[in-house]
């Protein structure tokens, strides 16, 4: 019985650092969607724009647009959507880009990636067309200086020394509990 309780407290144990560390990855996971900047009404379309990472940094970013019909937020599949990005200071010349719904893990999101070369603050501008009806959103969004190679790629390298401690312990409780017996 003293043999049971043992494994099932040690189980216990390795259920803790097992959710720990998938919270730890997902915190990394990236996707569609991320931190809204902006929803606004203009002409007939609602536009929401998202941007990922947060906090958005010198690096390639992903920036996702939702568009819905303003009078009854129906999801609007069928619009060019284009991303402008360019620098409050001036330089470089502005980065142009087409969002699309290819793009998108989110088929309801049109979605792109744009490489953003330096930190500071960026003026973000979402056209919509649709036939004859535009719409234009835009905001100011905060870059943050690019993270060095190490912190960026720290998940990646601590995965196969964390791998390792996961598979002694386990090894360890099977030794502890097989002497118990």
């Amino acid at each position: 019985m003293r043999a049971i309780v043992m494994g099932l407290q040690q189980g216990h144990l390795l259920g803790r650092v097992g959710v720990a560390l998938t919270l730890l990855v997902a915190t990394r996971a990236l996707g569609d969607g991320g931190a809204v900047q902006v929803r606004q009404a203009d002409g007939p379309f609602v536009v929401t724009i998202f941007t990922a990472p947060t906090p958005l940094r010198a690096a390639p970013v992903d920036i996702s647009v939702l568009v819905q019909t303003r009078d009854g937020n129906q999801p609007v599949l069928d619009a060019d959507v284009f991303v402008t990005l360019k620098s409050s200071t001036g330089d470089p010349p502005a980065i142009e880009t087409a969002a699309t719904r290819q793009q998108a893990t989110t088929k309801l999101l049109f979605a792109a990636v744009v490489n953003l070369p330096f930190a500071g603050p960026w003026d973000l501008r979402v056209t919509v067309r649709r036939g004859q009806e535009t719409a234009e959103v835009s905001c100011q969004v905060a870059v943050a200086a690019a993270l060095p190679p190490l912190l960026s790629h720290w998940p990646y390298l601590a995965f196969p020394p964390v791998a390792v401690l996961i598979f002694t312990l386990h090894q360890w409780v099977r030794s502890r509990s097989s002497k118990a017996s």
